[in-house]
């Protein structure tokens, strides 16, 4: 002889309603599940400030090798031609490296490489107080470029907020 167990309504409908038998957020379909939408967002930031300033960086490549060409109008060039260009050239490949890692970071982190996560949130933190300590030089020349500033500032902030977002904890 088989019994059926009989159970209450009442104790389904509870154990429904439970924080346990809630329904998971989704993360929308381009949001890879490890990083998260907000994740995804701060990634991208990084990425496009990377390629920006890798565009910048090979300007000032291109401006440190050509700053001789300036000079030939039949006058007399300076003395010191030679070295006009170096620091040009210099922070040129300095931005050039920077803007391949900030590119290259964020789609090692789509990827879900190892490390991705940390290397990307350290890069982010490295720009940020590049930018901040550019935006303090620009502070403080007697004739301030308001441009300039704005676009500083508003690069530290982002580069900033996408590394607290990267950095948190439990995703």
């Amino acid at each position: 002889m088989a019994t059926t167990k009989i159970s209450r309504p009442g104790s389904r409908e509870r154990r429904g309603a439970s924080a346990l038998n809630a329904p998971r957020r989704r993360v929308h379909a381009l949001a890879p599940e490890h990083i998260g939408e907000l994740g995804s967002v701060a990634a991208l930031a990084i990425a496009v400030l990377g390629v920006a300033i890798l565009i910048v960086g090979v300007t000032l490549i291109v401006h440190g090798l050509t700053i001789a060409a300036r000079y030939d109008t039949g006058g007399p060039p300076p003395p010191n031609l030679g070295q006009l260009g170096q620091l040009p050239l210099l922070g040129g490949i300095g931005l050039l490296v920077l803007g391949l890692l900030l590119t290259a970071a964020p789609l090692a982190l789509l990827a879900d490489l190892r490390f991705s996560r940390l290397a990307t949130t350290a890069l982010a933190l490295i720009a940020g107080v590049l930018a901040v300590g550019g935006l303090l030089a620009v502070i403080s020349r007697p004739d301030v470029d308001p441009v300039l500033t704005v676009s500083l500032g508003l690069t530290a902030l982002m580069f900033g907020a996408s590394a607290l977002i990267l950095a948190r904890p439990g995703r």
